[in-house]
């Protein structure tokens, strides 16, 4: 799944030369958290409702009180991290989380194309993990080595059962690591009985099978 799958392709944006009052009417009324700022179609930085929130903090100000004719370039981010349209959905999520940045605009050659947030990655990972989809979890502890999920995926083939998503844990504890798996069946026993005869233990939430 790449950015371009999930990103927001419905601009909302600002200019640098709009106000606090116009930028946060813009937030409130499309009930969004980032605002890229747009001039002369360049993305020159991008601001947050926490931003706004900061440079006119108190509702006691009044409709004319001066916080709120400061230009939005005065307190915009001019830093932007941005992704582009090809670019994986994982590696999005790593450069949110190594910037420590809620949302990512999307530049294609220069032109603002869309932006993704962190409910976008979120979203997206729970749909790579099948969770919308009717299905059971399953997680095996195997070998930390070549072949064991070919070995796992072999049971599901012979059991007539279709993987949904499959995930391996980047831990490694003594040699091993956990496979987690979402399979279409709701009646796990007899694939869990064919995992535990191969050898393999099965992780529950209550302990190892």
């Amino acid at each position: 799944m790449l950015v371009k799958d999930i990103m927001t392709r419905e601009l909302v944006t600002v200019k640098s030369t709009e106000t606090i009052r116009e930028a946060m009417a813009k937030s409130q009324e499309k009930r969004i958290r980032h605002l890229p700022v747009v001039d002369e179609e360049k993305l020159v930085g991008i601001v947050s409702d926490r931003d706004l929130r900061y440079a006119c903090p108190s509702p006691y100000s009044g409709e004319n009180g001066p916080c709120w004719q400061i230009k939005v370039g005065a307190i915009m981010q001019k830093r932007v991290v941005t992704a582009h349209p090809l670019d994986p959905v994982e590696d999005a999520a790593k450069m949110m989380l190594e910037n420590r940045v809620g949302c990512l605009p999307v530049l294609l050659e220069d032109e603002l194309v869309g932006i993704v947030t962190q409910g976008d990655i979120v979203m997206a990972f729970a749909e790579l993990m099948g969770v919308y989809k009717r299905s059971s979890r399953i997680e095996v502890r195997v070998p930390d080595q070549p072949g064991m999920l070919a070995e796992v995926a072999q049971i599901m083939k012979e059991l007539n059962i279709n993987v949904v998503s499959v995930f391996l844990a980047p831990k490694t504890e003594n040699g091993f690591k956990n496979l987690i798996l979402r399979i279409e069946t709701m009646n796990t026993k007899p694939v869990i009985d064919r995992i535990l005869a191969k050898g393999f233990t099965v992780i529950n939430p209550f302990g190892e099978v």
